[in-house]
């Protein structure tokens, strides 16, 4: 049976339903994965459209290449819940921002829907949109999943853990509302950390039991090296949702979409294939 936010996986290998059952929690499944990109074209490419593309960053690129591979490999954008496999019904891409740049400031949840249509401009547009009205709003981390999850925090103890457990068990059935799903980063195809901005290094996030999210994907400094310029990646993913071979396949693939990045010019949706020749 469908979900609001994904459909039944059928045709699905009877040793992944075992996996499932074996591991049955998210947070049981986790693998990582890690790999230092050659930003180099990307670098250069996206210089030169920042002239034509008002207030693009390497980030909307990033956030446009992880959307092109998750339409390219499909089955990244699959999730297990209740024990069954299924497929987010879009593509949605989740980040933690700051309010402000301080310790104490708050920190907001953003999901940036990318449509099939939609290339590095729309995707630019997109986040902008969201980052902005984010910080310029006096109510930031207030508004949908934000606001409640800062509600149910300051509840006392004796109530808060039956009130979770309710909720956990809704989210399990795909029964929770959609007030508090929407915008919620646990509710995405997967979630970015830019740690660039910070500047420093990828890092292995933990996935959470909660919600449809099946991966956490953190990208480092883009740092010069020898005349050549790299980014750390760190990734980490739900097992179940496909195998190894399938996830190194993606990893090339991203590489790939980084070195020709002219591709991001192109609809998100439509698919791009790694050359089998290439080595």
């Amino acid at each position: 049976m469908d979900r609001r936010d994904g459909y039944k996986v059928k045709d699905i290998h009877g040793v992944q339903n075992i996996l499932i059952d074996f591991k049955p929690n998210r947070c049981d499944a986790a693998v990582y994965m890690n790999h230092k990109l050659d930003m180099t074209n990307f670098v250069k490419f996206m210089e030169k459209k920042k002239k034509d593309i008002e207030g693009l960053t390497f980030y909307h690129g990033i956030v446009c290449t992880v959307a092109k591979l998750f339409y390219s490999r499909p089955y990244l954008n699959r999730f297990i819940a209740g024990r069954t496999m299924y497929m987010h019904k879009e593509v949605a891409i989740a980040q933690t921002i700051k309010v402000e740049f301080e310790d104490n400031a708050i920190e907001s949840l953003i999901v940036i829907k990318v449509d099939p249509e939609d290339t590095l401009e729309d995707v630019s547009r997109k986040t902008k949109e969201k980052v902005d009205k984010v910080r310029k709003s006096k109510e930031a981390g207030k508004d949908n999943a934000n606001g409640a999850a800062d509600t149910l925090g300051k509840l006392p103890k004796f109530l808060r853990v039956p009130i979770v457990g309710l909720l956990k068990w809704f989210d399990s059935h795909g029964w929770l509302p959609k007030s508090l799903t929407e915008d919620n980063l646990y509710y995405s195809s997967t979630v970015l950390s830019n740690l660039g901005t910070f500047k420093v290094g990828a890092i292995y996030h933990n996935l959470t039991n909660f919600g449809t999210a099946s991966s956490l994907i953190s990208f480092g400094e883009i740092k010069e090296e020898n005349g050549r310029w790299y980014m750390e990646m760190g990734a980490t993913l739900d097992e179940r949702i496909a195998d190894g071979f399938y996830f190194c396949k993606a990893l090339k693939l991203a590489e790939y979409i980084f070195e020709n990045p002219a591709l991001l010019l192109k609809p998100a949706g439509e698919k791009v294939k790694y050359p089998e020749s290439r080595k």
